[in-house]
């Protein structure tokens, strides 16, 4: 009835769900479809699928949804997403800013762009990015710790 069948082997196989489906089929050289149902045969997640543990949806409006990602090793979309589909508010304002803890990957951010830009990045106001940066002694993107040239 149509194409003959593929023959799927280990490295095919282990590759379902790192990649899409529509990725996997070119590279394959069959359809996005028959990918799709060997992956959903096989019980293995689309690519970029969260698989939500009760204990990742307690902290969902618990934590800022930036760190809670990066905690998670997801993509900050995904958070918001799952979020706004339960109806969570995010964390936000001074509770936000006060669990939010500094890593060494956060901070190095601090200076290197606009207050602005990593308090959006982070899921904090530009003035918990500025506080955390000026206290730090960490000079702004313009040269100055006190960000005023």
């Amino acid at each position: 009835m149509g194409r003959p069948g593929i023959e799927w082997t280990d490295a095919m196989i282990a590759a379902l769900g790192a990649q899409t489906d529509a990725v996997l089929a070119q590279r394959f050289g069959t359809t996005a479809k028959t990918v799709s149902l060997k992956r959903k045969a096989l019980g293995i997640p689309a690519a970029g699928h969260v698989l939500w543990t009760q204990d990742m949806l307690s902290r969902l409006g618990q934590i800022v949804d930036a760190e809670l990602a990066a905690l998670l090793g997801i993509s900050k979309a995904s958070v918001v997403a799952k979020r706004q589909a339960l109806g969570i508010a995010p964390a936000t304002g001074v509770e936000a800013a006060q669990r939010f803890v500094w890593t060494e990957e956060t901070i190095a951010l601090l200076g290197t762009q606009s207050d602005a830009k990593v308090g959006e990045l982070l899921g904090l106001s530009r003035l918990t990015v500025y506080n955390a940066r000026t206290a730090r002694g960490i000079a702004s993107r313009r040269g100055t710790a006190s960000g005023h040239s």
